[in-house]
């Protein structure tokens, strides 16, 4: 009888051994399945990150379809005798007074993402629309004409550190956009980009020599492991010229931002790869295709204009540390304020708009000749 207990409590705790390792093998199995899960779903090659991409490409599809029917509606508009973009060449000087602006958004966005938190106090309290502001001719494509101040504004933003670089873009177009839009005329309303400068160069800006990157100039790479130089500013990481820790940008060019965030830095856990964006040159009117556009973004006849923001990002790698900025036009020179660097430094400027108006392409013209006393009068 003794042996038959002591034998049934040998095979319950051998089936509690049993039971115990079966319960274990289970959770294991478990963890890695969900693990896999997990992966599948939020890896970089996961059904969610793959799902955004999708939707990011369908919206971007649609951009286009719909851009692309606006231009050949633009370029039917054109062909009216009274159409702006039939009288007007580049350099011409346009009558254009936009809608009264109301800056009180504005100035609470500048205040939250600007990353200066002596905006409101100083510089951003003088912001204002500016009515004397003359406009001219930039170009002429597809039907739509674009405008650009003769001068820059008198009212500066400004913008520092991380948060500034991080949402400098936006800023900078949005201020133009309240100040100087104006309804049933304008389709865009910007500031002035680096793109626009570079549609009208001769000069080539690629080969700007960077002895700091792989391929010795602009376009090429820097690796940075050093755990003291791979702080970032949060928005790099959604830039298409970015690499942070694995993880390839694939969302902004370098003059795009649709939304702000508040957000500022972020220290990389192994490495970042910094791609060379930046170049610099004091700009001569040889360098450009048309001597119009020197005058138009570096020299007003007289003198080089004072300094004024572009609303374009761009990176620089040094020899232990990168560079975010923001590109200006400075003394004649097209050039790069750097707000923040990969080993943490801020640094804080403020500098002027140039807007640039795309009007619509029924824009049609009353009277003028385009001269700067008698310009172009629109209407619709």
């Amino acid at each position: 009888m003794l042996k038959q207990k002591n034998k049934q409590k040998e095979i319950r705790e051998e089936e509690r051994g049993i039971t115990l390792i079966a319960l274990v093998v289970t959770i294991i199995v478990l963890i890695i399945l969900a693990g896999v899960s997990i992966n599948m779903l939020v890896g970089e090659n996961g059904i969610i990150t793959k799902v955004q991409e999708a939707k990011r490409e369908t919206e971007e599809a649609e951009e286009k379809e719909k851009t692309e029917l606006e231009d050949v509606d633009d370029i039917i508009n054109s062909f009216n005798p009274n159409s702006l973009a039939a009288y007007v060449k580049t350099g011409d000087y346009v009558s254009y007074v936009p809608d009264t602006a109301n800056i009180d958004e504005l100035l609470n966005e500048l205040s939250i993402y600007s990353g200066n938190t002596d905006n409101t106090k100083n510089v951003t309290s003088t912001l204002a629309q500016e009515t004397s502001l003359k406009w001219r001719v930039l170009d002429i494509e597809n039907g739509k004409v674009r405008l650009i101040s003769e001068t820059p504004t008198t009212s500066k933003i400004a913008l520092q550190g991380a948060k500034g670089y991080n949402n400098a873009v936006y800023l900078l177009d949005k201020a133009c956009n309240i100040l100087y839009n104006k309804n049933g005329y304008t389709k865009k309303v910007q500031n002035l980009k680096i793109e626009d400068i570079e549609k009208y160069i001769t000069y080539d800006y690629t080969q700007q020599e960077n002895p700091n990157v792989d391929t010795g100039k602009y376009g090429g790479t820097k690796e940075i492991t050093n755990s003291n130089y791979i702080y970032y500013p949060n928005l790099f990481l959604k830039e298409k010229t970015s690499y942070i820790d694995g993880i390839i940008g694939t969302e902004l060019n370098l003059s795009e931002q649709k939304k702000p965030i508040d957000e500022t830095f972020t220290q990389a856990k192994t490495n970042i790869i910094v791609k060379q964006t930046y170049w610099k040159k004091l700009m001569q009117e040889t360098d450009f295709s048309n001597s119009i556009y020197y005058n138009l973004f570096i020299h007003d006849g007289n003198d080089y204009y004072p300094i004024y923001w572009l609303s374009s990002r761009s990176t620089a790698c040094g020899s232990s540390k990168a560079y975010f900025a923001i590109r200006i036009i400075y003394a004649g020179q097209v050039y790069g304020e750097d707000l923040y660097m990969s080993d943490g430094e801020i640094t804080q400027k403020d500098w002027r708009l140039r807007p640039v108006v795309t009007l619509n392409s029924d824009v049609v013209v009353k009277s003028g000749n385009g001269t700067v006393s008698f310009p172009y009068i629109i209407g619709l």
